[in-house]
């Protein structure tokens, strides 16, 4: 039931003091034949302990990618084509998260394509004595197209097998490298492809 001597004519508020959130709502009340205005405050806490969702995300997102580009500078394998079977030569890089070649025509000129580890299907070496070349199969590639880099060095072209070969296991298998780091990554990651038969040559 309402009250005859609470005048219908309250409102509400919110209100931020010294880092803290309140809301209030404000009555008018005649007690004893006397109009009095009172306020209530409910305390909501302190707000500057209290960090919006949205920074917290951004945090969060920001030190993910600060941890993404900090591994992808971490080269496991540079390889570069033979001179002067190449007169501008050509370079393999694999690191944490991709495999990059980088195709040389003239100076300062470059073609530059970088795959995603978890795109590359298979790679396969061809070797000779001295000399060898590998193939890339990819998700987007063509696959009876692939892509070849030749005239690397033979031991060159049969690393970057076996590290490729180890990654496609790891990753296979669900195996988190992170905690490793560079050189040991190298390390595993060639003893992994080395139990791929096309890598004992």
């Amino acid at each position: 039931m309402n009250d005859p001597n609470i005048l219908p004519f309250p409102c509400a508020g919110y209100l931020t003091a010294a880092d803290s959130s309140f809301l209030y709502t404000d009555t008018t009340a005649i007690i004893g034949g006397t109009m009095q205005h009172m306020r209530h405050y409910l305390h909501l806490g302190n707000t500057a302990l209290m960090p919006s969702r949205r920074a917290a995300k951004k945090e969060k997102a920001e030190e993910k990618l600060s941890d993404v580009v900090g591994t992808s500078h971490e080269i496991l394998l540079n390889a570069t084509t033979v001179f002067p079977l190449t007169l501008f030569p050509d370079t393999v890089t694999i690191d944490r998260t991709k495999l990059t070649i980088t195709r040389r025509n003239f100076f300062a000129t470059a073609e530059v394509v970088s795959i995603q580890i978890e795109d590359i299907l298979n790679v396969t070496a061809s070797v000779g004595p001295f000399f060898g070349s590998i193939q890339i199969h990819t998700r987007y590639f063509d696959p009876h197209k692939p892509y070849v880099v030749d005239k690397l060095w033979r031991d060159d072209a049969l690393k970057i097998d076996r590290i490729m070969q180890g990654y496609s296991i790891a990753i296979k298998e669900n195996i988190d490298l992170s905690a490793l780091d560079s050189k040991e990554l190298t390390n595993k990651l060639d003893e992994l492809g080395k139990s791929v038969p096309s890598a004992k040559l």
